[in-house]
């Protein structure tokens, strides 16, 4: 489902998207049109239904919270050898009736009915669809409200790629997929590893054991999610004029606004809580 353009590559992954001002707009999942026969005057029919086995992790049935996300449902999905994913259904103008965070959802489980809530036209019907991961458990504690499944707490990767991959091996590999994505860009962290959640939950992506003490570097992929993690060696550090983090850019040290975000969630935690820690994340 295209934006209002008319270019249908708008809905799908990526920088495929403009602010205001021109700067691109990272769309993390992609927008699909109804499927059923449908006017664009009228609500659309299509059921939306569980993409794969997993656990109900989160209904929000009040379009009118603060979330781009409008009514969504959020599945949780177990990977041996990698951690937990989810999956994430926007957009619907009801959900199922019963459903309940804590049950199990089988492949094909009726989730709801597309929409377009909470308020973008009805001609744009569509369901938002994303697979990814959850940086970080302590995120309450910026969004007591949504938690952890607030759109700034979720990282997405390309559902195309899964999609062929399910296509043509008969199974999706997300840990495979996230550790052989290109590294976009790598931070030295200040906080050791063990007091970054997202590496006690997916300990295949950290070199070596979790360090107690010291510094970290992070490398991460063009979505933001972290591939890999390792202790930070013998003088390696943070640059002191960035404080928490800097970004290694092969000729100076910086941090651009979307990675400063990023870091400052990765490293949230009971008892440090990031100023530019995001509330809102960017969905669509």
């Amino acid at each position: 489902m295209d934006t209002g353009t008319g270019r249908p590559e708008s809905g799908m992954f990526g920088n495929v998207r403009r602010f205001a001002d021109g700067s691109p707009r990272f769309h993390e999942g992609i927008d699909i049109a109804p499927a059923q026969p449908w006017r664009r005057d009228e609500s659309p029919t299509d059921v939306v239904r569980a993409a794969a086995d997993g656990v109900v992790a989160y209904v929000n049935r009040h379009a009118d919270n603060p979330s781009l996300y409008g009514n969504y449902v959020v599945l949780t999905h177990a990977v041996a050898g990698f951690g937990t994913v989810y999956t994430l259904y926007a957009h619907l103008r009801r959900t199922a009736r019963g459903l309940r965070a804590g049950a199990r959802a089988a492949a094909g489980t009726p989730l709801g009915v597309m929409g377009h809530t909470p308020d973008f036209p009805l001609a744009r019907a569509h369901l938002h669809f994303e697979i990814g991961v959850v940086m970080n458990v302590h995120y309450p504690l910026i969004d007591p409200q949504h938690g952890i499944w607030n759109g700034a707490n979720l990282y997405g990767v390309d559902p195309c790629d899964a999609f062929r991959e399910q296509a043509g091996r008969g199974f999706f590999d997300m840990g495979a997929y996230v550790r052989g994505r290109p590294v976009a860009y790598a931070c030295a962290v200040d906080a050791p590893g063990a007091e970054i959640d997202f590496f006690r939950r997916h300990p295949a992506l950290w070199r070596g054991p979790l360090n107690a003490t010291g510094g970290s570097w992070v490398a991460f992929s063009r979505e933001g999610i972290p591939v890999l993690g390792r202790a930070l060696g013998a003088g390696e550090r943070p640059a002191p004029a960035i404080g928490r983090a800097a970004l290694a850019t092969g000729r100076d040290w910086s941090v651009p606004a979307r990675a400063e975000v990023l870091l400052a969630n990765l490293t949230v935690r009971p008892g440090h809580v990031p100023g530019a820690a995001a509330r809102l994340g960017e969905v669509g």
